[in-house]
């Protein structure tokens, strides 16, 4: 079990990685790719960075899960994931559900119970 664990664990990291590092490179396409746009140098600023920091933190705590031996790391991951689930549920009552929606709440949902999976599982090792 804790092999699964580790790969649970590990596809996160490369997720998040993914992710922070085209927020870092090419922030116009990761805007494009969540549906999102900027509008000027100051939003494309804060695509780069505040969505950067969101997956790049998220890589961190789960690269630090699972080669520092700190599994609790991967709540905070669960936590931040668990919060874009909500948001975008919370998107859904106020505004409606969007064309497209079902696949990035899928994937962020999957991203927690995989947290939650590793943390839980590699903290008992």
């Amino acid at each position: 079990m804790v092999w699964i664990a580790r790969i649970a664990v590990a596809l996160v990291g490369l997720f998040s990685l993914a992710m922070g590092l085209m927020a870092l490179a090419s922030p116009v396409q990761l805007g494009t790719t969540l549906g999102i746009g900027a509008l000027t140098l100051l939003g494309l600023n804060a695509l780069r960075a505040d969505l950067g920091a969101f997956f790049l933190a998220s890589a961190i705590a789960s690269a630090l899960a699972l080669f520092a031996g700190r599994a609790s790391w991967m709540w905070g991951v669960a936590c931040l994931y668990g919060l874009a689930v909500a948001g975008r549920f919370l998107g859904i009552l106020v505004d409606g559900a969007p064309e497209g929606i079902a696949q990035p709440v899928t994937v962020e949902l999957v991203l927690v119970v995989l947290s939650v999976f590793g943390a839980r599982t590699l903290g008992r090792s």
